[in-house]
């Protein structure tokens, strides 16, 4: 469903711990070096938690068993991996519930300035019989206990570019006007299986601004919850089509007939206004940083001024 943003801010954002989360890697001024991990298996995600784990980084045992369990199966490959809280700390993904195959993939933690990034990519496969809650645990040094954790989700750095263009040319001329159009996305599933239609599912947002001061304020935006097919061409990737979700009385039936077996997945993600707002933030400072503005601050037409993270 379109929301215009006059009176609201609503955005979505991916499944991720209520972790700070990162469209793009750091900058080549920046000076980043590679840190050592440990795959934790084993474990699961403890049905009786109701929160998840607040920052992926968890230093402590009396934390890390709150919201984990081991998983011991028979044989030696069937043992927990052994956590020494004493020298170790645990960086944690928990995905929403759902019915696919799912994998977190961590592919490398790098320290970059009082900062940890931690790269990581999720897969899906095919549906099945029962329901999972994706995890994936890593294990680190104690040194870096202190670091701030930022996570980069793979899936996102590969198609942020095209779908942002896609967002700018299709839907930001549409909105009513401003000096800056700044388009944050949600993937909610990624399917790369047929390379020549590669399906992203997902809630794809513009917001129009105008710079006033030091203040980025609103002037339109809404939101496109769908499909989009993405195929690899001779000048780069492209958005060859886009499945929408519908307006209206058809918003319910058209977002389960195009997300299918990840409406509970995008549901999930989309129901928490506090992470969607802190997604937009986050995006809203990536844009000024890029554009060399001079914005501090963001506003919604009859809202307070909120600070840029």
């Amino acid at each position: 469903m379109k929301k215009v943003l006059f009176a609201f801010a609503v955005l979505t954002a991916l499944a991720a711990c209520g972790n700070k989360q990162a469209a793009a890697p750091a900058s080549e001024g920046d000076k980043s070096k590679e840190v050592h991990f440990t795959e934790a298996k084993n474990y699961f995600f403890k049905n009786d938690s109701d929160i998840l784990p607040a920052s992926p980084k968890i230093t402590s045992e009396e934390a890390f068993s709150k919201f984990f369990g081991m998983a011991t199966t028979m044989g030696e490959n069937g043992k927990a991996t052994e956590i020494d809280f004493t020298k170790q700390l645990v960086l944690a993904i928990v995905l929403p519930v759902t019915d696919l195959a799912t994998e977190i993939k961590p592919v490398k933690v790098e320290e970059n300035g009082d900062s940890l990034l931690y790269t990581y990519k999720v897969t899906t496969g095919e549906k099945l019989a029962y329901s999972v809650r994706p995890i994936s645990i890593v294990l680190l040094d104690k040194r870096y206990e202190n670091r701030e954790v930022v996570l980069i989700n793979e899936q996102e750095i590969t198609y942020s570019t095209t779908i942002n263009q896609y967002l700018v040319e299709e839907f930001g001329k549409h909105y009513a006007e401003g000096e800056h159009c700044v388009p944050i996305h949600s993937i909610v599933a990624v399917d790369e299986r047929n390379a020549e239609d590669i399906l992203i599912w997902g809630d794809f947002w513009v917001f129009n601004y105008n710079l006033v001061g030091d203040t980025l304020k609103c002037v339109s935006g809404g939101s496109h919850p769908g499909l989009m097919h993405v195929t690899q061409t001779v000048n780069g990737m492209e958005v060859t089509s886009f499945d929408q979700v519908e307006d209206g009385s058809r918003y319910m039936l058209t977002a389960k007939e195009i997300f299918g077996d990840k409406y509970d997945a995008f549901q999930s993600i989309n129901s928490d206004e506090k992470k969607r707002e802190k997604l937009r933030a986050e995006g809203l400072a990536r844009y000024v940083k890029e554009q060399g503005l001079s914005a501090t601050m963001y506003q919604d037409y009859g809202w307070p001024v909120k600070n840029l993270e």
